[in-house]
């Protein structure tokens, strides 16, 4: 200020003291001089912790699985800057946490513990409740299903809870005082309204994975809370994902393949997948109007005529007949579904598109039988992408879109821990593709 004013310093001292005396200017040490009412405020303090009550927060948000299992905590010193604790505390308060059985010192870094439970122990239990198939045992039918209530099981235990599965036949649920709350996907449930209203007059917290848009319940139970709603894989997001990395492949010319476009995750990731090419990038629609591939399979490879073009005699002798029904109704459903939708399939192929978008992974694997009796190779002929990521995309070397079922199970249970989540009608996941062989770059 002085070089600036062309004054000593002394007399610009002077002049600053004058001026705050009067009013128009103030100081702080540290802050420098500032007009009146500019002063900057000075940030609270952040009130130092001791080693329990860092160590109790820490516990906390292990139990509410914001820390996962195995991944290295922050160092201490970093702790400390988050913390405003000092780096012995830290250390003191992860000790608590070892003797607590919630961490673990691995070499110069600590861990979070995965909670071990088990049917032995009073750790809170949270129901994980799925529909029955005729034996009473679990219907789990897809690759998707089974890396939900995987990805359920696992952030359970994280977080303290005991996951108990349950298969849903409509009979009351064996309630006891250790129930916490409550998991439910309602895939092939022909209703749930009974089981939900058996969940509220228990007053659990229950989130529920809905299959579809169709089968959401009802608006009284989207308002009510301690229940919420979540759907996986059959908005436009995941169709806008999929346009995104399909533009990037510069195709001028994509077909969109689905004989499921009856069910509305098929016109959902359509519209979604349009919304996101870019301008120049032409799309042909290969569609027909069946509902689901389990709908499909009870049409075509259970129906009398299609059985009798194979001699099931004896099947009912065994002693699980099902375990060979089940791959032969898969077998003679592609078989009926593309003498079906083989003529769509040659529109697809006849237009000159070079890269096909099936509507899952079901859909590719027919693709490519069909291509490959016509002698046409993926890629080199032609490009295929798809949805789900299932086993069959890994065998196939498909380019597929993974759904983000670990953030949706994560948040599930989280708001069963926590009632103070926030309550939306449905919350909706996304995902992200993985690329494999099957898309090449045009050109």
């Amino acid at each position: 200020m002085a070089a600036d004013w062309g004054a000593s310093p002394r007399t610009v001292q002077l002049a600053v003291q004058q001026a705050v005396q009067q009013g128009s200017l103030e100081t702080r040490p540290g802050s420098g001089v500032w007009p009146k009412g500019h002063l900057p405020k000075l940030a609270p303090p952040v009130p130092k912790l001791n080693a329990a009550r860092l160590a109790q927060r820490i516990a906390d948000e292990i139990r509410a699985g914001k820390h996962e299992s195995n991944r290295p905590f922050p160092s201490p010193k970093d702790l400390a800057k988050q913390t405003n604790a000092h780096p012995a505390t830290i250390r003191k308060a992860f000790g608590i946490l070892e003797a607590q059985d919630l961490a673990q010192r691995q070499g110069r870094v600590w861990k979070a513990k995965l909670p071990h439970t088990s049917t032995h122990t009073s750790a809170p239990v949270v129901l994980c409740i799925c529909d029955a198939d005729p034996n009473g045992d679990l219907r789990i039918e897809s690759d998707r299903e089974w890396d939900f209530w995987r990805e359920i099981q696992l952030e359970a235990l994280r977080c303290g809870l005991e996951p108990r599965l349950l298969a849903w036949n409509g009979a009351p649920l064996p309630l006891d005082d250790r129930c916490f709350g409550a998991i439910v996907s309602n895939w092939h449930m022909p209703t749930c309204d009974p089981l939900l209203d058996e969940l509220l007059r228990a007053r659990l917290p229950t989130g529920v994975w809905t299959a579809t848009e169709e089968s959401l319940p009802g608006k009284r139970y989207q308002d009510v809370r301690g229940m919420w709603f979540h759907n996986l894989a059959h908005g436009r997001e995941t169709g806008r994902i999929m346009g995104e990395y399909v533009s990037r492949l510069s195709h001028r010319k994509i077909a969109w393949i689905s004989p499921f476009h009856g069910s509305i995750w098929s016109p959902n990731r359509l519209e979604g997948l349009k919304s996101a090419l870019k301008p120049g990038i032409e799309i042909v629609e290969a569609v027909h109007g069946w509902g689901s591939e389990w709908d499909l399979q009870a049409q075509i490879a259970w129906a009398p005529e299609t059985l009798r073009r194979v001699d099931l005699e004896g099947l009912d002798g065994l002693q699980d007949p099902d375990a060979l029904r089940r791959p032969l109704a898969e077998v003679l459903t592609r078989q009926r579904s593309l003498e079906i939708f083989g003529p769509t399939l040659e529109h697809a192929l006849g237009s000159g598109a070079t890269l096909w978008v099936a509507g899952s992974d079901l859909i590719a694997r027919w693709c490519l039988h069909w291509l490959a009796l016509r002698g046409i190779a993926v890629p080199r002929d032609l490009a295929l992408a798809s949805f789900d990521d299932t086993r069959d995309a890994s065998r196939l070397n498909l380019s597929s879109l993974r759904f983000d079922v670990q953030s949706m199970a994560r948040a599930m249970i989280r708001q069963v821990l926590s009632s103070r989540q926030e309550h939306k009608r449905v919350t909706r996941y996304a995902g992200f593709v993985v690329e494999r062989e099957s898309t090449r770059r045009a050109g």
